[in-house]
């Protein structure tokens, strides 16, 4: 059987091949062309980069640290499985860090910045309605990633950004295998997040940010219970 070719996938350059090639399967695994589970096979990617086979294996090391990719030494790697435990244990760290630099944000983000994230939430609900979800899942990272970066405190950000990575994969289930309702859902939690970010209510953004992080918990269980 020939497989589909990964019609995302673009010939890298010259240059630091592995971090090319890293951002470029995280946005595979981001948007679910490779799914949970599934198997990498190093010489079709390579092939399809273009590339020998060195720079892919040092990319999905960069990815193994990420919990994005399984590496085993007799088997193919793989796109990391998604467990229960994992979605607890990653949802109850974002409630720690997530919580606190939110309040941050609404002191620290700007009135542009805001408004820019909604007007990629008005894009993402118009697309959402057409079955699209890919706009809704980037402005999802956009935002997060804008509060947990607005503390502009580094160290923070060395930690925040590990549990951030961590949630891709667990994020990105929901909006592949979710309904038209969760997403939607999201949206609307969303702006209630930036709504309280305009008005600058460090406690009114705090519980905005605690209620849609206990949702999204809750949404992804249930569909990965669905999907065993």
């Amino acid at each position: 059987m020939i497989e589909p070719k990964l019609h995302s996938i673009q010939k890298v350059t010259k240059g630091t091949l592995k971090n090319q090639i890293s951002a470029q399967i995280k946005e595979l695994i981001l948007t679910n062309s490779l799914q949970p589970g599934q198997p990498i096979v190093i010489g079709k990617l390579a092939d399809e980069f273009g590339v020998s086979h060195i720079p892919v294996r040092e990319a999905l090391a960069m990815l193994e640290r990420d919990g994005l990719v399984e590496l085993n030494s007799y088997q193919n790697p793989k796109v990391a499985d998604v467990t229960a435990v994992d979605v607890k244990e990653v949802y109850e760290m974002r409630l720690m860090v997530e919580s606190w630099a939110v309040e941050r944000a609404a002191k620290n983000l700007t009135d542009g910045q805001i408004e820019h994230i909604d007007d990629l939430l008005e894009i993402a609900r118009k697309e959402a309605a057409f079955n699209n979800y890919g706009p809704h899942l980037k402005v999802d990272l956009l935002l997060h990633e804008t509060i947990l970066r607005s503390t502009n405190n580094k160290l923070f950000w060395v930690l925040a950004e590990r549990i951030h990575e961590r949630s891709i994969l667990i994020r990105a289930l929901v909006e592949a295998k979710g309904t038209s309702q969760d997403i939607t859902q999201i949206i609307d939690e969303h702006c209630l997040i930036t709504k309280a970010l305009r008005a600058h209510d460090t406690e009114q953004v705090r519980k905005a940010m605690v209620a849609h992080l206990e949702a999204g918990c809750e949404r992804t269980l249930r569909v990965l219970d669905q999907l065993s």
